[in-house]
């Protein structure tokens, strides 16, 4: 049985910020593709409309899907109606050996197309300018909810458009970070701290993908505890589209 919690993105933040301060440490045809579109849309379309060259089915919030947790702890709904998104890439830069100071793995980090993204959901107003490495997570408003999808890329290969990510280590990449390639989160109020039991399971689909803008298509579901025993499901399931935020500084 593995037993994980809602802290896994705050954990990782944190070895980042080792690294930042100075410590060492799928279809490539598609990925390919995606990359020359991402290069094309930026040079041909608007920078102010964030949905262009998005596939028709990434409509901007408000709109509504599943993110529901059942059980003891029931939140969300099978219907949740999502106001507020925003999507974090995180550079990756695979260095397990140490060979690059903190220079010139952020260097590399503000250059890489190998990235990961975590998209915030919500049913209460707010946008890329609100969530970082640090915040983001959890709701602020009375009553509202706030929950997460993180998608890393399991090999060195750029996630692109057409992707199908399942949940996993990243055992492709030389990694110093310890990162699971698909994860999930809900909160239902600002302090709560959610064991999960078990695997994930389902998968995601990247729909699209822009200098600007963020598009899954998610299927997935993971039993929540408080101790050794399920308490319920979290099931985190539609089409999500989210607004991109600034890159990060980079896991190593």
């Amino acid at each position: 049985m593995r037993r994980a919690t809602a802290l896994v993105v705050a954990l990782t933040v944190v070895a980042l910020t080792i690294v930042a301060c100075g410590s060492k440490g799928n279809n490539k045809g598609t990925a390919e593709t995606a990359r020359t579109e991402v290069t094309e849309v930026a040079a041909t379309e608007p920078a102010g409309d964030g949905l262009v060259g998005l596939p028709e089915q990434c409509s901007p919030a408000p709109y509504t899907v599943v993110a529901q947790r059942d059980g003891e702890l029931p939140a969300g709904s099978a219907t949740f109606g999502v106001v507020g998104t925003a999507a974090l890439p995180i550079p990756l830069v695979p260095d397990k050996a140490g060979a690059l100071t903190p220079a010139q793995a952020t260097e590399q980090g503000a250059n890489t197309d190998l990235l990961g993204y975590v998209l915030f959901f919500g049913d209460e107003q707010f946008g890329p300018s609100d969530v970082s490495m640090f915040g983001g997570y959890a709701p602020t408003g009375v009553g509202a909810n706030r929950g997460t999808i993180s998608i890393f890329p399991k090999t060195a290969t750029p996630i692109g458009v057409g992707d199908t990510l399942t949940p996993g280590t990243l055992d492709g990449l030389e990694m110093v970070t310890t990162l699971q390639s698909v994860l999930i989160d809900f909160k239902a109020t600002p302090d709560e701290l959610t064991s999960y039991l078990n695997d994930i399971a389902g998968s995601v689909t990247v729909v699209g993908l822009t200098p600007l803008a963020l598009c899954l298509d998610v299927d997935l579901s993971w039993e929540y505890s408080k101790g050794s025993s399920a308490l319920g499901t979290l099931t985190v399931k539609g089409i999500f589209t989210a607004p991109l935020a600034p890159r990060t500084i980079p896991f190593t």
